[in-house]
């Protein structure tokens, strides 16, 4: 058999033309479900089993996921804490959009993930055609540098429909 140029890639590394994926939660289950559903649609998956293995991962050059979904609720170190620290890191890490979700979600663990700095929150079990749509979005805004949300790392962008705002210049 003659080699072909497409036989030297490696095999851990992604199509140029596929996204990325960080997947951190403690339960097997939900890591295996959430792969096969990511792998499916065409994403490349690394996992994470809790929030110090996730920035471990996301401190080696050599890994850049292009989008995060983290549970909040595991040991070690939360989902809550992880978006904080994330949202610390150099601009290539903490511009990654994040996807915050809990089984046991309620509307105050909701707004602390997103103060935090997650750029959106689901409940558990997920409704994954949801999923799919949001991950789009969030690519896609990415992918056009366009601001996915109010971070730690820039100010607030102006509300032009501000009821405060009016009558001043927004020029």
């Amino acid at each position: 058999m003659t080699p072909h140029p497409h036989h030297s890639i490696p095999p851990q590394l992604p199509p140029a033309n596929c996204f990325t994926v960080l997947v951190i939660d403690d339960l097997p289950q939900n890591r295996v479900l959430l792969r096969k559903f990511l792998k499916t649609a065409g994403y490349a998956v690394i996992e994470a089993t809790n929030g110090i293995e996730a920035l471990d991962i996301l401190r080696r050059k050599h890994v850049r996921p292009d989008l995060i979904v983290t549970d909040i609720e595991m040991p070690v170190m939360d989902g809550i804490t992880l978006v904080e620290q994330i949202r610390y890191l150099d601009d290539t890490i903490a511009t990654i959009p994040i996807i915050a979700a809990s089984g046991n979600a309620d509307e105050e663990m909701r707004h602390r993930a997103l103060r935090a700095g997650s750029d959106q929150f689901m409940t558990k079990p997920f409704d994954l055609g949801e999923l799919r749509r949001e991950m789009a979005t969030l690519l896609k805004l990415r992918r056009q540098s366009v601001p996915i949300r109010n971070s730690k790392l820039s100010p607030p962008a102006t509300n032009r429909l501000d009821p405060n705002l009016e009558g001043q210049n927004q020029g």
